[in-house]
C-alpha cells in the first residue's frame, strides 16, 4: 500500500516536472521566434537600404543613355557632358559680356538660369536631348576620323583655336574685367540698361603657332576666365558651381573637336585638287523701271499694245544714259519702281539663278539680260517682264576668292562625310532626344517668293486691275 501511494506520488512529480519544462521550452520557444523575426525584419531593411543604394549610385549612373558604335554614354557620363556643355556656354557668355552693354545684360539674365542647370544636375534626370546630340556628334565624329583618316586633334591645336577665339580679350595682357560695374541694371522706363560699361582695352595677341606657347597662353585665358567668372557670382552672393577645371576640360573639348573638323576637311578635299570657279556668286545691279498696268482679261494684242505705248519712254531713259546723264540721279526721279528708286535703283544682289540675297527669285529675263551685261553696262534696250520695263544697269558681280571657296567646298563635302556616317557607325537610344528630332523634307522644295522689281509709293494704293504674272509678284507698299 505504501508502495503504491510512493509510485504515484513519483509519477505526479514527473508530470509536474514535465509540465514545468515544456512550458520553459514554450517561451524559449517564443524567445527565438521574436529574435528571429525581429533579424529578418533588420536583414530586409538592411538589404532595402542596400539595394537603394546600389540602384542610386551604381544601376542608375551605368545605365546607357546612347551608343554610337560599341561606345556607351552612360547617365554619369552624360552628367558630365551636361556640365561641360554649360560650362562651354558661360564661358562664351563671359567673353560677350566683356563688351559691355546688351551682352553684359544677357549674361546677367542667363547666369541664374545656367548656375541653376549646372548644380541641379542629376545621374536620375531627364536628358536634354542636345546635349545627347552634341555627345553623339562627337564620338562619331571622333571614331570615323581615327578609323578613316588615322587622325586625332591634339591639345595643342585646341589651344591654338581657342587663343584665336579668347586671345583678344582674355589674352596675356588682359585684366580681370570689373563684371560688379557691367553687370548691375538700373531699371528704367526704356527697359534695363547697364550703369557701366568698360571699353575693352586688351591688345590682339601674338600669334604662337607652337603649340608648347599656345599652351601657356591658353593656361593665362583659362585664369582670366575663371577669375572673370567668380567674380561675376559676386554681386549676387551666388557661390560658383564651375571650377577651373571645368572650364578647361569643356574648352579642351569644343576645339579639339573643331581642330579635328578641320584636319577631315583637309583629307576630304586637299587645297592641291581644288579647282576654282571664275562664275560669280553675287550679281549687282540696279534699275530704272517703266510700268505697265494690264487689265485683266486683256487679250494678248491688247497687252503687247500697252506695251509698245510704255516703251517708247524706257527708250528715251536709255538714251539719256547713253548721253551721259547719271543713273543714281535719273533713277531716283524717273523709275516706277518706288522701292529702288530711293536708293538710286539699286536692287538685292543675286546669283546666277537669280536668287537674291533676301531669299526671294528675280525674273528669268531680268537675271539674263543682267548676266549678258559688262560692269558699268547698261542694256542696249529695255528689259520686259510680266510688271513692265526695265533698264538694267550692271554695278559690279563678286567671284569668291580661291580660299572662300575652298573653305565653302570643304564644309559641303564635310556636311555630306558626316551625314553618311550614320549607316557606318550606328546610333541607338536608350530614349529619343525629341530636342534633336528634325523632320524630313517631303516633296518638291516650296518656290522662292517673286523678287520685288515693281514697288509702289507707300501713299499709293496697290492698283486692283492688273494682270497676274506667271509667279505672282510681291510689290512692296
Amino acid at each position: 500500500m505504501t508502495q503504491s501511494k510512493n509510485d504515484a506520488r513519483e509519477q505526479a512529480r514527473r508530470v509536474a516536472a514535465h509540465r514545468h519544462i515544456t512550458k520553459s521550452e514554450r517561451e524559449n520557444q517564443r524567445r527565438r521566434l521574436v529574435i528571429m523575426t525581429t533579424v529578418v525584419a533588420v536583414a530586409i531593411a538592411l538589404v532595402s537600404v542596400i539595394s537603394g543604394v546600389i540602384y542610386d549610385k551604381v544601376i542608375i549612373p551605368s545605365q546607357t543613355v546612347a551608343t554610337v558604335g560599341n561606345v556607351n554614354l552612360s547617365r554619369e557620363m552624360y552628367v558630365r557632358e551636361k556640365r561641360l556643355s554649360l560650362a562651354a556656354n558661360m564661358a562664351q557668355n563671359l567673353l560677350l559680356a566683356s563688351f559691355g552693354g546688351q551682352f553684359a545684360e544677357r549674361f546677367q539674365q542667363q547666369n541664374p538660369y545656367l548656375e541653376s542647370q549646372i548644380a541641379g544636375s542629376s545621374v536620375s534626370e531627364e536628358p536634354d536631348g542636345q546635349i545627347v546630340s552634341e555627345w553623339v556628334q562627337n564620338e562619331s565624329l571622333r571614331q570615323a576620323a581615327n578609323s578613316e583618316f588615322q587622325l586625332n586633334a591634339s591639345v595643342g591645336q585646341a589651344d591654338q583655336a581657342l587663343i584665336a577665339d579668347y586671345g583678344m580679350v582674355f589674352g596675356a595682357t588682359a585684366t580681370p574685367l570689373a563684371m560688379t560695374a557691367t553687370l548691375a541694371p538700373t531699371l528704367t522706363p526704356g527697359g534695363p540698361t547697364a550703369t557701366a560699361e568698360p571699353e575693352p582695352t586688351n591688345a590682339p595677341p601674338t600669334a604662337t603657332p607652337d603649340e608648347t606657347k599656345a599652351k601657356d597662353a591658353a593656361a593665362k585665358i583659362i585664369d582670366t576666365i575663371f577669375t572673370n567668372y567668380t567674380t561675376a557670382m559676386q554681386p549676387g552672393g551666388t557661390k560658383p558651381v564651375l571650377t577651373r577645371d571645368d572650364f578647361l576640360q569643356a574648352l579642351h573639348r569644343q576645339y579639339v573637336r573643331q581642330a579635328l573638323m578641320e584636319r577631315v576637311k583637309e583629307k576630304l578635299l586637299p587645297a592641291d585638287t581644288f579647282q576654282a570657279s571664275t562664275e560669280p556668286t553675287g550679281i549687282d545691279t540696279s534699275q530704272i523701271f517703266v510700268r505697265v498696268d494690264v487689265p485683266q482679261g486683256a487679250s494678248a494684242a491688247d497687252k503687247d499694245a500697252l506695251y509698245a505705248a510704255k516703251k517708247g519712254r524706257a527708250d528715251d531713259l536709255i538714251a539719256k544714259l547713253n548721253a551721259g546723264a547719271d543713273f543714281a540721279t535719273l533713277a531716283q526721279t524717273e523709275s516706277d519702281d518706288f522701292t529702288s528708286r530711293k536708293n538710286g535703283g539699286k536692287m538685292d544682289s543675286f546669283d546666277l539663278t537669280g536668287k537674291s540675297v533676301a531669299g526671294s527669285q528675280f525674273d528669268a529675263a531680268y537675271v539674263a539680260a543682267a548676266i549678258a551685261l559688262k560692269p558699268n553696262e547698261i542694256v542696249a534696250t529695255p528689259v520686259r517682264t510680266d510688271f513692265g520695263w526695265h533698264v538694267i544697269k550692271l554695278n559690279g558681280t563678286t567671284v569668291p576668292s580661291v580660299a572662300e571657296q575652298i573653305r565653302n567646298a570643304r564644309s559641303d563635302a564635310f556636311e555630306t562625310w558626316f551625314t553618311a556616317l550614320a549607316t557606318k557607325y550606328p546610333v541607338s537610344y536608350a530614349t529619343v532626344p525629341t530636342a534633336t528630332l528634325v523632320p524630313a523634307p517631303t516633296g518638291v522644295p516650296a518656290p522662292l517668293p517673286t523678287a520685288p522689281l515693281a514697288g509702289y509709293p507707300t501713299s499709293t494704293v496697290t492698283p486692283v486691275v492688273v494682270a497676274t504674272p506667271t509667279v505672282t509678284a510681291t510689290a512692296n507698299p
